[in-house]
């Protein structure tokens, strides 16, 4: 029976990983529509609403900042923040959106598991098997249109690799880091804007003003909002109930998400490769999101 933590700590898990794929579809028909708009683009109106927003959350939340140590907060800028959708969009613009559903989030909690390992955590056995799962249906994806060599996906989904394992890196320093879910997105919200901001209007060339206003409407709703605030959210009150590689293992229920935005906006009709993918990931989920499944630390 699952214990009070847990439930909404699932519950949480679920919401985080349905706004996830369905951010993979609204990036990919951001990056490759009529006029695209590029990763950039896509992280400044991902992350300039919620900075605003969540600027009173960050002002009491500095001093609880400032006793974090100095690597955590990188980690989380780079694997939660504008760097993340920068990498993400990039591979986003070759990989569609059923692929990057199914290797981005599929890939992330075997990168979490690595990392706990390297860390000093260990493993259930059958948390070992979620991950195999897991580990073959982000293959049954890839491994067929690598074979056929079509146009240039692997730099595509190196770039979505790269986008996993410093999710990865996010997932786990926000564990350590013991911010709360509302600190950490306000964070990340303001650590991206004044990195990015700068660069973006004095070298970069912005690409919102040859954007219709149905395409900007559509990226600052779902991007903005759902991606920069309610996501963040989600997901780090399922890694404080459930721990980082519990929260993990339900990333890869996006690519479900993700193929249903990718039918809907772009007319994306997943592979059969695809489909088995995201039964086979469901099951990979159940066992490592079994409490008796979790990651335990040494003693």
């Amino acid at each position: 029976m699952l214990t009070s933590p847990s439930v909404p700590g699932i519950a949480a898990g679920l919401v985080a990983a349905a706004i996830w794929g369905g951010a993979l579809a609204v990036t990919r028909f951001g990056v490759s529509g009529d006029t695209p708009l590029s990763p950039a683009d896509i992280a400044m109106l991902r992350f300039a609403g919620p900075a605003l927003l969540l600027l009173p959350v960050l002002r009491r939340a500095w001093p609880r900042l400032r006793q974090v140590p100095l690597h955590l907060l990188a980690l989380m800028l780079l694997g939660g923040g504008a760097p993340f959708v920068i990498v993400a969009g990039s591979g986003l613009g070759i990989a569609g959106a059923a692929e990057a559903g199914a290797l981005l989030p599929g890939a992330m909690p075997i990168c979490v598991a690595v990392f706990s390992r390297l860390l000093g955590e260990r493993i259930s056995t059958a948390g070992l098997v979620g991950l195999a799962i897991i580990g073959a249906s982000v293959a049954a994806v890839i491994l067929p249109s690598l074979s056929v060599g079509a146009d240039n996906r692997g730099e595509g989904y190196a770039l979505l690799l790269a986008a996993a394992a410093l999710a990865a890196g996010y997932t786990i320093a926000l564990r350590r880091s013991g911010l709360g879910p509302w600190e950490a997105a306000s964070f990340v919200s303001a650590g991206s804007m004044l990195a990015l901001g700068p660069p973006y209007a004095f070298v970069m060339e912005p690409g919102l003003i040859a954007a219709s206003w149905d395409v900007i409407a559509l990226q600052i709703g779902f991007q903005g909002m759902a991606s920069g605030v309610l996501a963040p959210v989600a997901f780090a009150t399922a890694v404080q109930r459930l721990g980082a590689s519990k929260a993990a293992a339900f990333g890869s229920l996006t690519p479900g998400a993700a193929c249903i935005g990718g039918f809907a906006l772009l007319g994306e009709v997943p592979t059969a490769a695809a489909a088995m993918s995201i039964v086979a990931t469901g099951l990979g989920i159940a066992l490592m999101a079994c409490p008796r499944c979790m990651m335990r630390l040494r003693a």
